[in-house]
């Protein structure tokens, strides 16, 4: 559970915090966010994380706490008890989306070998349009789509923001599906064609 401290810092920033102090806000959820961290790590299993990194099921929780703390009524329980309650149902979300998502993965068909060379070139393509992109954006991606880090710790990692990660790997992924679907739009065309 919390320590002293926390609880006290808890009790002196918290009505700052509902009452809608920037500097308070940052301060509460800095208080909560280790604790919510454990919390959700110690409830993620390995097929959850695997879909959703416990990183990124805390950053939601800590958005979900300022989005609810303008709300928020102090009955006598600390604050954390309320934190630990929407971690639980942000854990759960994750829990549910891993399941939907494993249990499509086995409804995947084998693909033939024809398919496996169709799907090799378009790999080589996109890796063409990823050396493309902005370095930035490259990096995000790598950062992000292959080794698997969350947004924060590709911030960190970059020393940019995590909203400024996802709208550049947005982009960055909109762009090589366009570019792909006009391959694949003119393969088409071409197949029709002949």
């Amino acid at each position: 559970m919390a320590d002293i401290v926390t609880e006290q810092l808890l009790r002196r920033w918290v009505p700052r915090a509902v009452a809608g102090e920037p500097h308070a806000v940052a301060t509460v959820v800095g208080c909560v966010r280790p604790h919510v961290l454990s919390f959700c790590s110690a409830r993620m299993d390995e097929v959850t994380r695997g879909h959703t990194p416990v990183e990124d099921v805390t950053q939601e929780v800590c958005l979900a706490l300022v989005h609810a703390l303008p709300r928020y009524r102090d009955r006598g329980a600390s604050l954390l008890r309320f934190a630990f309650a929407i971690a639980a149902n942000k854990v759960a979300d994750a829990r549910r989306s891993a399941s939907r998502t494993t249990a499509a993965i086995h409804d995947v068909p084998v693909p033939s070998p024809d398919e496996d060379v169709i799907d090799s070139e378009l790999a080589s393509t996109a890796r063409k349009f990823v050396d493309q992109l902005p370095e930035q954006q490259r990096w995000i991606l790598l950062l992000r789509v292959v080794r698997g880090y969350s947004t924060e710790r590709t911030a960190e990692l970059l020393g940019t923001t995590p909203g400024a990660v996802r709208v550049a790997q947005h982009r960055a992924l909109t762009r090589i599906r366009a570019q792909l679907s006009l391959i694949e739009h003119a393969d088409n065309v071409r197949s029709v064609a002949r």
